[in-house]
């Protein structure tokens, strides 16, 4: 705050009189025999202090050159704005105002209030050698540099200093500043200009500016328009960004050669042609739980639905059932919270599978189809889909041998034998539900009964050539296969054995997380790999 004190006036008052020496007339006088007596003083509250340094001449102001007192407060200048009382231990002062290089004029929006508004100019240097210029190109040292990171810095002859950041996308775009950064490639276009109307009243001062081109003229909307430049000093433009660095992989430590992959380590995992989903999950806290009772969730069409208690621990599969077209479920009629701690939550997940039309380097996915579903950002994630095809459980490398000596391999050892089974009428029956990927030996303990053994799944049950043998899955409930007892010929001695494996219907996919140099923020961690199967349904 500054105080100002206006000149009091006299308040004289005039007005014509015609005189003549021969008429008598009486002279009025006004006058105020009290000085003070209409004296009056009143306090103005500044918005801004305006000063000009170059006044007299026109000269541009070098960048950094600026320093000047008013009062006890020192300003200096740091690419076009003005900080107060600059702290040499910290280097750290108060952003006070912008000094205008072009024309030497000083906007302070702080100050100190109730000093001495006197300036002291105490550093400033100008120059006539260095022209301005309205666009500014140039490249960043290393590359590629990470989005959303770049912020510019420039200062302008006449409007002080623009600070511009550039978007996900690499677009620059103020009202004085237009341009882009490529981030793979690190150079950085820079275009200074307003865009004016030219109006009767404007066109002269326009026409009158020495940049002015006919051909810079431009019609939009039935106006006329032109890009008036905004000029910089180039020798002030500063830039900050953040630049990514690899460092090679080791293939021993990363268990797989790194030859093939990217410099970067990053392999795209959106490719147009490819499969995309986009999944959404949410969850249902109940409010009690009642046996039998229908419960409904807020999604419809949902692919995957599960129930936990308080504390995370799954709710058994057999005590719900999901209705996943209407997004419901019904706890079952023998329905008992036993150790669990209520109240539950049910878990739940809708999806959008499509192919992939397009994929823009800002993340911008297009499917060849709408989504079907409503999706908030929040709770939303976008991934590729693996591929599976068709996928169906069998048995393959079938074979007898003498004696089982714990050995698994995939060729028959020691000499032949002519019990067999017969597989081309009888063929083992495999499920994709029940099978898994093992290797499977069952040993003869006398003539008609034998032993099933798996190689990573150990005994599994018994059984005899009278009887169909059907090893139940625990997982699945259901058995990992079924011999047929008609398949069995003659001739089967103790320790015989019968070989085969079994093919699951899974496809075979290596999950490798990678997690990014930091320190732990939790003690354990988890995830979940989903399968999605598609069927036709019969309507």
């Amino acid at each position: 705050m500054a105080s100002f004190f206006s000149p009091q006036v006299s308040q004289i008052g005039g007005r014509d009189v015609e005189l003549r020496a021969y008429n008598p007339v009486d002279i009025e006088v006004t006058y105020r025999d009290t000085s003070g007596l209409n004296s009056a003083n009143q306090t103005i509250l500044a918005e801004k202090i305006k000063l000009d340094l170059s006044s007299g001449y026109a000269e541009q102001i070098l960048t950094g050159s600026v320093r000047f007192k008013i009062g006890n407060d020192t300003f200096l200048d740091r690419t076009g704005t003005l900080y107060r009382n600059v702290d040499p231990a910290t280097n750290s002062g108060i952003a006070s105002g912008v000094v205008q290089y072009g024309n030497g004029l000083i906007e302070l929006d702080t100050w100190t209030p109730n000093i001495d508004n006197s300036v002291l100019l105490q550093s400033l240097t100008t120059t006539t050698d260095l022209p301005p210029v309205n666009k500014l190109s140039f490249r960043t040292p290393i590359i590629p540099i990470r989005p959303q990171s770049l912020t510019v810095v420039v200062s302008t002859l006449d409007f002080g200093q623009l600070t511009l950041i550039a978007d996900e996308n690499g677009a620059i775009e103020t009202s004085r500043a237009h341009g882009k950064i490529n981030y793979i490639t690190g150079l950085i276009e820079l275009f200074f200009y307003t865009k004016t109307e030219i109006t009767a009243s404007n066109r002269p001062e326009i026409e009158a500016k020495p940049w002015y081109d006919i051909l810079l003229e431009y019609e939009e909307g039935g106006k006329q328009y032109i890009n008036t430049p905004v000029w910089v000093d180039a020798s002030s433009a500063r830039y900050n960004a953040i630049a990514y660095t690899y460092i090679p992989l080791d293939a021993e430590i990363l268990g797989l050669s790194a030859t093939r992959l990217p410099l970067d380590g990053r392999v795209p995992i959106f490719r147009v042609g490819g499969m995309c989903v986009v999944s959404s999950s949410k969850e249902y806290v109940m409010l009690d739980h009642v046996a039998g009772k229908i419960y409904e969730l807020a999604d419809a069409r949902i692919s995957w639905c599960e129930l936990e208690d308080s504390k995370g621990v799954k709710v058994p599969y057999d005590q719900y059932i999901v209705d996943y077209d209407y997004g419901k479920f019904t706890l079952s009629g023998d329905f008992a919270v036993n150790a669990l701690t209520p109240p539950f939550t049910a878990k739940y997940r809708y999806q959008d599978m499509g192919l992939i039309r397009d994929v823009q380097i800002s993340g911008q996915i297009t499917f060849t189809k709408p989504v079907t579903h409503n999706y908030d950002t929040e709770n939303t994630i976008v991934g590729s889909a693996l591929v599976i095809d068709d996928m169906q459980a069998r048995y393959t490398r079938k074979f007898v041998q003498q004696t089982w000596g714990n050995v698994w391999t995939d060729e028959a050892s020691g000499g032949a034998i002519s019990a067999n089974y017969n597989d081309a009428i009888y063929p083992i029956q495999m499920t994709n539900k029940g099978a898994i990927q093992e290797r499977w030996a069952l040993v003869f303990t006398s003539g008609t009964g034998f032993k099933c053994v798996g190689e990573y799944s150990g005994e599994v049950g018994t059984g005899t050539v009278n009887e169909d043998f059907s090893p139940i899955n625990p997982t699945t409930k259901v058995p990992y296969f079924v011999v047929k007892k008609e398949g069995w010929g003659a001739g089967w001695a103790n320790s015989n054995v019968l070989r085969f494996n079994s093919i699951s219907a899974m496809y075979p996919v290596w999950a490798i997380r990678t997690v990014k140099q930091s320190e732990p923020t939790q003690i354990s961690d988890q995830f979940q790999i989903m399968l999605r199967g598609d069927i036709d349904r019969v309507v």
